[in-house]
């Protein structure tokens, strides 16, 4: 792994890694029979993309109506926009739907009175149910509120109910399998509830769930028809933290240069700040705040040996990031060396660095380069 033209702050991906966790979920997905639409807003690549395609995937979720155009104008045929309906982009949304086979997301019935006048071609609609998150969606005992939303539904020609749609993304909160298996099991008796009820009025509804710790972690899906995780493809520190992965799944890491370093309070200064990892972080068992863990630079990507024993990001602003270190690993690097970080969450890093540098010396594509052209 050449590092030498490495300047300032950069995100490298390990397609080893990489095509390693798409592998074992497509293989897990196959083996119980249940769709993976597998959501791209966390790599937002073309070529990771293409890794999917060769194992067969060609249904894919988004979050934008841009990031569909951008996989659409690629070759993918069937997407969901995992985010309740803008109504003010519909006429980018008719103009989607005449070339791929959309679903759209509503969580009112206001907003498909408005869809169902203003659209020109046929989508299918999934009503959004709130499993626990609380971020949004129709609540599971709102059924006068699904009885309405299916009636305006019905009503218009080119609106399909496709069926119930969920993010379990309490899940995050989880720290052991049983519990992302308990979270897992209530939110799919809240769906498959919904569906016994609506089934005789709507044979084909399926269900579709999403969320990188229950897909990771469950061992059985149940009676679902497609999962729409998207962070597995590179998971990262608050994976690990949850159990659904291990530190050596974590395909993506920061590059930063050091700085600075300060002697008598044990810390070096990166480049490499808030605009590059995001602000999220972790806890120490002493409760310290952390933002990223160092990982060792090897032969053809890094490692993740000793890693709990390695300095960590202990503060980040704009562009700093301050790293803790102790007296036995302080003179490890001077400024000018370079240093590579796990990211606490690889699709906000990921989003903020809008590029990436592979391992292998190739280039790897990112939506944001679209997006700035």
């Amino acid at each position: 792994m050449d590092l030498d033209g490495i300047l300032k702050p950069t995100l490298l991906l390990d397609p080893h890694r990489c095509k390693t966790n798409i592998l074992r979920l497509i293989e897990k997905a196959r083996a119980q029979q249940v769709t993976l639409r597998p959501h791209f807003k966390t790599h937002q690549s073309r070529l990771v993309g293409k890794w999917f395609r060769e194992e067969g995937i060609d249904k894919i979720t988004v979050t934008s109506v841009d990031m569909a155009n951008f996989f659409a104008e690629d070759g993918w045929m069937d997407i969901t926009i995992a985010f309740p309906v803008n109504i003010r982009q519909l006429v980018e949304i008719n103009g989607l739907s005449e070339k791929v086979s959309l679903g759209l997301v509503v969580v009112d019935a206001d907003t498909i009175d408005k869809l169902g006048r203003g659209m020109r071609h046929n989508v299918n609609v999934w009503i959004k149910i709130d499993v626990g998150t609380h971020r949004t969606g129709v609540a599971p005992t709102g059924t006068e509120i699904i009885d309405a939303m299916l009636e305006k539904i019905s009503s218009n020609g080119h609106l399909h109910f496709a069926g119930f749609l969920a993010h379990a993304g309490h899940t995050y909160q989880g720290r052991s399998k049983a519990e992302v298996q308990q979270i897992y099991d209530t939110s799919l008796d809240v769906l498959v509830a919904l569906k016994q009820k609506y089934i005789v009025d709507f044979p084909d509804l399926k269900l579709s769930v999403g969320d990188t710790p229950g897909s990771s972690m469950v061992s059985h899906f149940g009676p679902v028809d497609e999962l729409r995780p998207g962070n597995f493809v590179f998971y990262d520190l608050m994976q690990e933290e949850i159990g659904a992965c291990i530190m050596d799944d974590i395909a993506v890491a920061m590059a930063c240069p050091v700085v600075a370093v300060h002697p008598d309070r044990l810390q070096w200064i990166i480049y490499g700040g808030g605009i590059h990892f995001s602000k999220d972080f972790l806890l120490m068992e002493d409760g310290k705040k952390y933002f990223g863990r160092m990982v060792d630079i090897g032969s053809t990507s890094w490692t993740t040996k000793d890693i709990k024993d390695n300095p960590y990001i202990s503060s980040l602003s704009q562009e700093h990031g301050i790293v803790q270190c102790t007296k036995e690993n302080f003179n490890r690097y001077r400024p000018g060396d370079l240093t590579l970080w796990l990211p606490v969450h690889s699709c906000m890093t990921t989003d903020a660095m809008g590029e990436y540098t592979s391992t292998d010396g190739g280039k790897i594509d990112h939506y944001r380069e679209h997006v700035y052209l």
